[in-house]
């Protein structure tokens, strides 16, 4: 099956057969939610990470329209994928088939322009995190740190617990 990209203003056009497939390119912040989560990122800890409002970070989890300044910082700092963020949402009409052209597809009267505009929101920064960046990583040491000790007490129970065995099983023995 050969696929072939041909136009990208507000849909993509895919070649399959002489047939085009309508597709809508949606912003989605499954992803994104879906790391946080499985990170234990809670969203008041991304938003001191990343420097960017509480609210904000909970637009781009819900899929709320996102400035790309704050989409390729979360994307830079968290290193991920930019096209995670992304969907493709097919339109019903997968019968409807035009011809090798996109002139059926465009109206007479539109222009289509030469590059993708994006409308200009200005979003806010935090500017008084909750709190700093090194006190994040603090916490998390000091959390490492007790399970570390944890550890240890585990391992001192189970060797207790081995000796024992052994002692129980030279008793059976004689």
């Amino acid at each position: 099956m050969f696929i072939s990209k041909v136009l990208f203003y507000d849909t993509i056009l895919y070649k399959t057969q002489k047939k085009y497939i309508m597709s809508k390119i949606i912003y989605s912040g499954i992803k994104f939610r879906e790391f946080l989560s499985r990170r234990g990122i809670t969203y008041q800890e991304a938003s001191a990470f990343l420097g960017i409002d509480k609210n904000t970070i909970g637009k781009a989890v819900r899929g709320g329209n996102l400035n790309m300044s704050v989409l390729l910082t979360i994307c830079n700092m968290y290193h991920l994928n930019i096209a995670d963020f992304f969907v493709l949402e097919h339109d019903g009409e997968e019968n409807q088939t035009h011809e090798n052209s996109i002139n059926p597809i465009l109206s007479d009267n539109k222009q289509v322009l030469s590059s993708v505009s994006e409308e200009f929101e200005k979003y806010k920064i935090s500017k008084k995190p909750k709190f700093q960046y090194e006190d994040f990583l603090a916490s998390k040491d000091q959390e490492i740190a007790l399970l570390r000790e944890i550890n240890e007490l585990y391992k001192k129970q189970i060797e207790l617990l081995q000796e024992k065995v052994l002692e129980i099983d030279n008793k059976n023995d004689l």
